[in-house]
């Protein structure tokens, strides 16, 4: 069963997601640069927040207009070998494998991190999914990293509003670790997150709730706080939800 690696927010401002991933309470790493031998002439710039299980890629999206809304865009799933996951997901319609390396624009003594992925076609939740392997937590990244001041310690998965699951989720669910997917009515959507479009949020798993309370008085930031965690809509030009949760799980 493939957990859940991490969530892609591409964006055209770059720096403003940066400071609204900041507000919330996350320690944001430096600026690094994606490359890949597929295409040697192009390179991505990004930021990563990375917990102790799941990380999020900060892309900059330089076609996407500056103040566009921003939310996760896919999820991919971590593998040790991504010849046997192929393997396992081969009654499924995938898209090429390719390669990316990431580095740090200011040289740190670390090592590049190296990935290899592709893209699933089946439809199994509202975002498109994917399989990625690479070594976790990332050779690339640094201890301090890892501690956040509103103690968030897992990606635990994604909540959607008004939505089902696709077609092929049944099938995916014996590879894939899709557990952490909630699927809320529109009004319980709302009621928690507010106007968000589209109707998604992130879950993070956190070792204390008093912690991203404080971290959300500070930053000026309202929660709607039920038996489910903590729920917020997070400043722009992030437009997705955030769950913040406690222990385990509803």
């Amino acid at each position: 069963m493939l957990p859940l690696d991490h969530l892609p927010f591409p964006t055209g401002d770059l720096e403003a997601l940066t400071r609204a991933f900041r507000a919330l309470g996350f320690v944001v790493s430096p600026r690094g640069d994606y490359t890949s031998p597929e295409s040697p002439d192009a390179s991505w710039t990004s930021h990563g927040v990375f917990l102790r299980k799941g990380w999020l890629d900060l892309l900059h999206n330089p076609q996407a207009p500056a103040d566009a809304p921003v939310g996760p865009r896919a999820g991919l799933f971590l593998t040790d070998d991504l010849g046997a996951a192929a393997s396992c997901l081969s009654g499924f319609r995938t898209h090429p494998a390719y390669r990316l390396e990431r580095r740090w624009k200011s040289d740190l003594g670390l090592p590049p991190e190296t990935f290899a992925l592709f893209d699933i076609r089946e439809r199994i939740s509202p975002l498109g999914l994917a399989i990625i392997q690479h070594h976790y937590p990332c050779h690339d990244t640094l201890a301090d990293w890892f501690d956040h001041p509103n103690s968030a310690e897992e990606i635990a998965g994604l909540i959607f509003g008004s939505a089902e699951p696709g077609p092929m989720s049944s099938q995916a669910a014996c590879h894939l670790d899709i557990s952490g997917f909630r699927y809320w009515d529109d009004a319980k959507f709302k009621a928690a997150f507010g106007l968000c479009t589209p109707q998604v949020a992130v879950r993070v798993r956190v070792n204390s709730l008093t912690k991203v309370r404080a971290t959300l008085d500070v930053a000026g930031i309202a929660f709607v706080e039920t038996s489910d965690g903590l729920h917020i809509t997070p400043p722009r030009p992030l437009a997705c939800g955030f769950q913040f949760f406690q222990g385990l799980p509803h």
